[in-house]
């Protein structure tokens, strides 16, 4: 044997020394053994984490996928909304059915990506997890009213036409109406459900985007819940009006603006609507000249019961005289007094009264086109207040004021008669309709207590909040006391100050102006029937009534103007309210301006708001409520 260096190494000199060898050795080959063993592990523990990186970079990747997608089709689903209200205002029934099957297909895509499984599991994550929650239940909301209101309107709209709705012969087509009908109570009630559900949504401590959306998402559907249950309102009971369950007689009260009271002007004619089924026909005509003034002498005294707090106001006259009936800005009051007098003097059951005045008529001549009169007047959208409530004064005048009447009577029973006929413009004329009813140019009130419950649901029904829970309202309302036609010549203005969203006790400060526009050259030459019965074209006298919220109390009412004539008259309460009343004497040319506040105690306190009388030349309106949304 030989050595390393080639020598042979030594043999063991004995079996002891051969076992100690032998026990180095076996202890070389485990520690070599542990090495390889130690180098396995730490490359498993690497794969491992590296996996888990992987995978939490894939899921978070996923997550954000799937976040994407439902905003966009959350954006998608919100542009289709916009959609579907610009074709149902354009009476576009098959358009709507086309758009709500692509929203509910849009809303569908964003729930299922909100319910993900990798999305719910990251719900639970701290910080991440509160805003995939908010973005989840958005996207449920929206989905519910997509399938829950859109859809089932949608299913009767898409067999409905404008045709469908025309009248022929004189008839309405109830049948789709009455589908309608019974489609749109669940649909609103289902929408009124996801406006809750939407309330309810937490984004505090989300993200601004996240936070953002919701605040949009609750403002939107907030705004159109009530125009959504008004809507439900008006079409659930519209059947009946229509006579499907037996004939009807309904009063049309025409207002006229250029004599202002509360409401909007006086009653000048009432025309009889009779309505059976479907079938619509005009009936007996009268105007306000054709009915007694009862205050005189043997003519039979108040037409109803006088309220002693409301005749402190407006006077006795509007219980004995149906001109005077829209004095009060409450119109059940006017339609109850209407209704006495025409079946107390015409005759006839009422079973319901309908107010228009004649910028709403010009808002609906759009639908029906001009108009020919026997006259050879054309009348129109472009002239129908000028002609009517002002021309027709300078053409008849003295022994001629009953032609007037006449011309009235006629322009009614035209519109009438163009609105029955097929070629009337359906889309137009439900645009017409929305923007009347939203200016409360037209009015509806009933004897029949379960129609006037839901007409007191609507903007129809002419009637102030009660309380202040929904909305904070205050009035500022007018009323010619010259026994003229001169508020064709009378711009307004009303302006709300109030802190009603920073103060636990709010005030609310209301300032009017007032602006005569005639020029003492045309004032002189003005017919008899249009100057003031006392002061000719001199000088003519407003009265304003600044009503404050419910439960408010006056703080304090003041004149503003100098030299001008102009009133405090007094204090006092109607409709749970309080009230300034103010006198104001116009001469051509001149401006005045009266304020009144009013206090409030602590209390809950909806959004501020203020309402006026639909005047013929509309009044300006502001209302500042800083720290509001």
């Amino acid at each position: 044997m030989t050595d390393f260096h080639g020598a042979h190494p030594q043999q063991p000199r004995s079996r002891a020394e051969r076992r100690e060898m032998q026990k180095a050795a076996d202890l070389a080959e485990s520690a070599r053994h542990a090495r390889g063993k130690s180098g396995s592990g730490r490359t498993t523990v690497i794969w491992f984490i590296g996996t888990l990186l992987v995978v939490g970079l894939g899921a978070t990747g996923w997550v954000g996928y799937q976040a994407l997608t439902a905003k966009n089709s959350l954006e998608a689903a919100k542009g289709l909304i916009g959609t579907v209200k610009t074709q149902a205002a354009a009476a576009d029934f098959a358009g709507i059915a086309q758009s709500a099957e692509l929203l509910s297909d849009h809303t569908g895509t964003a729930v299922a990506a909100a319910h993900d499984p990798l999305w719910q599991a990251g719900e639970y994550v701290p910080v991440l997890g509160k805003n995939l929650t908010a973005v989840r239940e958005m996207a449920e909301v929206v989905d519910s009213i997509a399938k829950g209101t859109v859809e089932p309107l949608a299913s009767v709209a898409g067999g409905l036409s404008p045709e469908s709705l025309k009248p022929v012969d004189g008839r309405i087509n109830i049948e789709p109406i009455v589908q309608l009908s019974a489609a749109f109570g669940p649909a609103a009630e289902a929408f009124h459900s996801a406006v809750e559900r939407g309330a309810a949504i937490d984004v505090d401590g989300t993200v601004g985007p996240v936070q953002d959306a919701g605040a949009e998402l609750v403002g939107m559907l907030t705004s159109a819940d009530d125009l959504i249950g008004s809507a439900a309102s008006v079409i659930q009971i519209a059947p009946e009006l229509l006579g499907a369950n037996g004939p009807r007689t309904y009063v049309l009260m025409f207002q006229n603006l250029a004599e202002a009271t509360a409401l909007g002007g006086s009653s000048a004619a009432l025309t009889e609507i009779n309505v059976d089924n479907g079938a619509v026909a005009i009936g007996r005509q009268a105007s306000s000249g054709d009915f007694p003034w009862r205050d005189k002498e043997g003519k039979g005294g108040p037409i109803v019961a006088p309220d002693p707090a409301v005749e402190d106001i407006y006077g006795p006259l509007m219980y004995t005289r149906l001109n005077l009936a829209p004095s009060r800005p409450d119109f059940p009051t006017a339609a109850t007094i209407a209704k006495e007098f025409w079946q107390q003097h015409i005759g006839g059951n009422v079973d319901a009264v309908v107010s228009i005045d004649p910028v709403a008529l010009a808002h609906i001549l759009r639908a029906t086109g001009p108009i020919a009169m026997s006259t050879g007047d054309q009348l129109s959208s472009d002239n129908a207040v000028r002609l009517l409530l002002n021309e027709v004064y300078f053409r008849y005048q003295g022994d001629d004021i009953p032609l007037s009447d006449a011309f009235f009577a006629e322009a009614a029973k035209s519109v009438f008669d163009s609105l029955m006929s097929p070629t009337t413009d359906m889309p137009q004329l439900v645009a017409a309709m929305a923007q009347s009813i939203g200016e409360h140019r037209i009015l509806a009130w009933s004897p029949n207590p379960e129609v006037q419950a839901t007409l007191e649901r609507t903007p129809l029904s002419g009637v102030l909040p009660a309380d202040n829970e929904t909305q904070t309202t205050t009035g500022v309302f007018f009323r010619d006391m010259s026994a003229s036609k001169m508020d064709y010549y009378l711009e307004t203005a009303a302006a709300l100050d109030t802190d009603v969203c920073t103060a636990e006790s709010p005030t609310f400060t209301t300032t009017v102006d007032l602006r005569s526009t005639i020029t003492p050259e045309l004032a002189a030459t003005l017919p008899a029937y249009i100057a003031s019965a006392p002061w000719g074209g001199d000088k003519f006298r407003t009265q304003v009534f600044v009503y404050g919220p419910p439960g408010a109390t006056l703080a304090d009412a003041t004149v503003v103007t100098q030299g001008v004539e102009t009133t405090f008259d007094k204090s006092a309460n109607d409709l749970g309210r309080p009230v300034a009343v103010f006198s104001v004497y116009l001469a051509p040319g001149e401006t005045s301006q009266v304020v009144a506040t009013f206090n409030a105690p602590a209390g809950s306190f909806g959004p501020a708001d203020l309402r006026v009388t639909p005047m013929l030349i509309p009044t300006a309106t502001t209302v500042s409520s800083p720290g509001c949304s």
